[in-house]
């Protein structure tokens, strides 16, 4: 099962929105209204929203705030949530921008252990970001995007790529190193093996 979650707003591109799944986390409740869309699930604190719009909010839906002095954000609540509830696909909105901590914080929850095995991207206008696990890929060139970057999260990750301008054949990678930025895709479907779990980039400038 697959699902859309929208935290705040955002100018990514998003086909016939009224006809996906959608959660809300926060403002996303809000802006998911305003749109004509009513979301399965909402989540959050709601401390990004105004009086006014929290009205409108509990005039269409049933929510349950969590406290606002917690261990977990609220896209993370979301997320293990949404997991539990059995999908497998998640494509996450509105969760870059902004302040950096939290910027950090949503990539990092990719590698959240109760999240393995969930296909979790998080888009924005320019980007289409996603942890590959260990193993081998075939991921698909996104149409929107030029380039495809790969960084290491883990030291001496073994990455080999096939069917990118700048191939790899088992290269070590190291933390710190800018090796693998701004490849790009020769084929629409490409090869990648990884030994320990990588983020994908696909980018605009």
């Amino acid at each position: 099962m697959h699902i859309n979650i929208l935290i705040r707003e955002t100018d990514a591109p998003i086909p016939d929105m009224k006809d996906l799944h959608w959660a809300g986390v926060d403002r996303g409740v809000y802006l998911l209204l305003e749109a004509g869309v009513t979301p399965l699930f909402t989540y959050g604190d709601f401390d990004s929203i105004s009086e006014a719009e929290r009205r409108y909010i509990e005039e269409k839906l049933d929510i349950n705030p969590v406290e606002s002095e917690k261990d977990d954000t609220d896209l993370e609540i979301a997320l293990l949530d949404l997991a539990g509830k059995g999908y497998a696909s998640i494509d996450v909105y509105g969760a870059t921008g902004g302040r950096l901590d939290h910027l950090f914080g949503n990539v990092q929850l990719l590698l959240n252990p109760d999240l393995a095995g969930v296909g979790i991207r998080i888009i924005d206008p320019q980007n289409v970001l996603e942890l590959l696990g260990e193993g081998e890929h075939a991921p698909v060139r996104d149409g929107r995007m030029k380039y495809v970057s790969f960084i290491p999260v883990f030291q001496n990750t073994v990455l080999t790529l096939d069917g990118f301008k700048y191939p790899l054949d088992s290269s070590r990678l190291t933390l710190g190193s800018t090796l693998t930025i701004s490849n790009e895709f020769t084929h629409e479907k490409a090869y990648v093996k990884t030994s320990q779990p990588i983020l994908m980039i696909q980018s605009n400038d």
